[in-house]
């Protein structure tokens, strides 16, 4: 009939979808790449999104896309997405990969069976706001998960280009796990102890966690929670970073 009247046909209108968004990236990707080299590389890409992936179902997420510096995936329940996102967080530090999570939830519209519109944007952005080792929920995310038992703190307001006002922000897990994420800055004066040293001489070596673990006759958590230490001390998002701070400061040995 429209057509009819008007002379315009219209199409129908466009599939949408509520959901949640889970962006990721690797904090000092370039950085990795370049030390590790192209091999090594892809084969730490590669056990990334094998992590990624097992989270994915296990948390019930869609793959939307993934790359060399991190994934994108949609949920239909908030409360999972953000365990997930903590999850997938957890075990990469294993890998000696730190990443950057943001999510957001909003309607997305389904084109080519694949989600888009501006909920995707803003998860982006609310990713890009993140400090390493930091899952980061827009203020709509934590409104739809309260009495889930899931803890936040709070990171203030952010304009994003392109999207109108302003989002609160918030840091997912507890209390004490989210202020660790806060950046300190790393100096001569810093001061890690004999056994963080070790742990931070044998990663500038290019060893895993796990292989520090075997060398050093430590269990593999032990080793990631020297690891979680010895970043937050320095302040210092990647391997890489401790390898040049401790040729520079070779003399504090």
């Amino acid at each position: 009939m429209q057509e009819f009247l008007t002379g315009v046909r219209t199409g129908p209108p466009p599939d949408t979808m509520l959901a949640t968004v889970l962006c990721t990236n690797v904090a000092q990707a370039g950085a990795h790449a370049i030390w590790l080299g192209d091999k090594r590389w892809n084969q730490l890409v590669d056990r990334h999104h094998s992590v990624v992936r097992k989270a994915l179902a296990r948390y019930s997420g869609r793959e939307i896309e993934a790359g060399e510096q991190g994934m994108t995936a949609v949920f239909d329940g908030t409360a999972r997405a953000i365990r997930c996102a903590l999850d997938v967080r957890d075990q990469l530090m294993r890998l000696g990969l730190r990443v950057r999570a943001g999510l957001h939830a909003g309607e997305c519209e389904v084109g080519d069976g694949r989600p888009r519109g501006v909920a995707l944007h803003v998860a982006s952005s609310v990713m890009k706001a993140a400090q390493p080792g930091e899952v980061l929920v827009s203020g709509t995310v934590k409104d739809l998960v309260v009495g889930s038992g899931l803890e936040f703190a709070d990171r203030g307001a952010r304009v994003f280009e392109g999207v109108p006002g302003s989002w609160s922000l918030f840091a997912a897990g507890h209390a004490e796990q989210a202020e660790t994420t806060q950046p300190a800055r790393a100096s001569s004066s810093v001061q890690l102890s004999r056994r963080e040293r070790d742990v931070a001489q044998l990663l500038a070596q290019g060893l895993s966690n796990r292989a520090i673990a075997e060398r050093l006759y430590l269990s593999e958590r032990t080793i990631d929670n020297h690891v979680h230490h010895i970043l937050d001390k320095l302040g210092f998002d990647s391997r890489v970073q401790i390898a040049t701070w401790l040729a520079r400061n070779e003399h504090l040995s």
